[in-house]
């Protein structure tokens, strides 16, 4: 069984750079490029580039690799959520530094942990 959501509260703003879904499925092969290194906080994350043009950041975890390729191991959508302060998000998972995270309105997608503080106290009935 899965764990239950977790409750968040955004404390930053956060615009997300890449507002349209990018998919990789399980099996697909990619080319690796250079691993994230900007921010001492999302490691693990390696640049993808997939065989229909699809290109994003996604966690080193999800796939296999070797010499330059991968695979990934699961399904994977790089959307990220753009959310304003005072909003409350459920949290399904983390991942590198950013959450697996629902709004209100149903929507998915990565958000950085470090924008939200958790609701002690409060779970979802997932």
């Amino acid at each position: 069984m899965e764990k239950p959501a977790r409750y968040f509260r955004v404390i930053e703003a956060y615009q997300s750079p890449y507002p349209h879904p990018i998919i990789f499925h399980a099996g697909e092969e990619v080319t690796v490029g250079r691993e994230f290194s900007e921010d001492p906080d999302w490691k693990d994350w390696v640049w993808c580039e997939g065989q229909h043009g699809n290109k994003a950041w996604a966690p080193k975890q999800y796939l296999k690799m070797e010499a330059g390729r991968g695979v990934f191991q699961t399904e994977y959508n790089a959307l990220e959520l753009s959310v304003s302060v005072g909003e409350v998000l459920k949290v399904y998972k983390v991942v590198n530094g950013f959450g697996m995270a629902e709004n209100s309105e149903g929507r998915l997608g990565w958000i950085p942990m470090r924008n939200l503080s958790e609701i002690k106290g409060r779970q979802s009935e997932n």
